[in-house]
């Protein structure tokens, strides 16, 4: 069960799709009616994420307070494996004497424009969701829809580099261990697509697990998240950066582009042109503009349960996207910001972590 949590925790924010403080979710007790302190509350929450965003893949990013490795609620097993994903820089630890892990989370959050998924969300102004119980299992609760700070922010534009050896979030080359779960896994051990940000005391970058000064190394281009949705349920996932913008379509023929033509069916085919549209990333703000014969539509929503406008794009001009616009390439065929969506779709395939949970096991007091 521990491994299948694994395959889905990170702290890369191209690959998350919340922000999670883990000292409160291991003991969300009323997720379970179960014992005080359990780390598989965090998989219950990753269903709930990925019910809600009918994303069979995605990932949530976990913080955590430095205490829970000695935390005689959890067994010794749960601390030995969180104490193995920090070392991994799947969880970040955050140093003793440092602010609590909900300070950070809504830090994280508001640096990556992650949902938050927290009942405590403070005065934080984004996205945030809670867990909560319901009849059908634990769901997320919308609490805050934003908008919330621009995001990627200015401090994700820079490689930052610790000053203790080994760091897990921002060491050399190599110190941080991809998903060994992953498409990847048959490579070397290297980093992941993109560092943790930083933590800003006083506006100075500083190692959220050693306090240190982070020094900067030079620029590295922000990333976006994107996701392609076929009738709502997340098909695949891409990411756009500063450097590399990214074509979608039939078949495109540019590099890096991404085909969509096994999501077509026979008029769609014919419908959705070999490269249809470009994404591009600049600064914050996502641009997409149609390069397609017969046209693309925005759908224009300011919030995920608002009207929707339609709005025709003109081709060959950039059309600035916002957090929760939704680019229509053909019927049911969309694309839109990875970690934004209106609610779950019933029936989505979710790939549950919990799928062979150990119930009695979790409701033992």
């Amino acid at each position: 069960m521990l491994d299948a949590i694994e395959r889905r925790i990170t702290t890369d924010p191209t690959a998350a799709g919340g922000v999670v403080d883990l000292t409160e979710i291991v003991r969300l007790a009323d997720l379970d009616g179960g014992r005080p302190a359990h780390l598989l509350r965090l998989g219950l929450v990753i269903d709930a994420l990925a019910r809600h965003m009918s994303d069979g893949g995605v990932a949530v990013y976990p913080v955590a307070q430095r205490a829970l490795l000695s935390d005689t609620d959890l067994t010794a097993n749960e601390r030995m494996v969180i104490r193995r994903w920090s070392d991994d820089g799947k969880v970040e630890v955050l140093r003793m004497g440092g602010p609590p892990a909900i300070q950070r989370i809504r830090e994280v959050a508001a640096l990556t424009g992650l949902p938050l998924l927290s009942r405590q969300p403070g005065g934080y102004p984004g996205l945030t969701y809670a867990p909560v119980p319901t009849a059908n299992g634990p769901a997320l609760s919308p609490q805050q829809l934003g908008p919330g700070p621009a995001a990627p922010a200015a401090a994700l534009g820079r490689k930052w580099r610790c000053p203790e050896p080994g760091c897990a979030s921002f060491g050399p080359p190599g110190a941080r261990e991809p998903d060994p779960f992953g498409p990847q896994s048959d490579e070397p051990p290297g980093e992941p697509g993109s560092q943790p940000p930083p933590q800003l005391v006083n506006g100075v970058p500083q190692c959220p697990r050693h306090g240190a000064p982070l020094r900067d190394t030079g620029p590295v281009p922000r990333a976006v998240t994107v996701v392609i949705r076929v009738k709502g349920v997340a098909w695949h996932r891409l990411v756009v950066t500063e450097a590399a913008p990214v074509t979608v379509g039939r078949s495109p023929e540019e590099p890096g582009g991404v085909g969509i033509g096994l999501a077509l069916d026979e008029r769609g085919l014919r419908w959705v042109s070999r490269s249809h549209v470009r994404l591009e990333l600049h600064g914050s703000a996502l641009q997409v503009t149609d390069t397609s014969t017969n046209g693309t539509t925005v759908l224009l929503r300011t919030g995920p349960v608002e009207s929707v406008r339609r709005a025709p794009l003109v081709r060959g001009e950039g059309t600035t996207l916002g957090e929760w616009d939704t680019v229509e390439l053909y019927e049911g065929v969309e694309l839109a910001r990875a970690d934004r969506a209106a609610g779950p779709i019933a029936g989505a395939p979710t790939n549950s972590v919990m799928a062979d949970a150990p119930t009695q096991a979790i409701r033992l007091s």
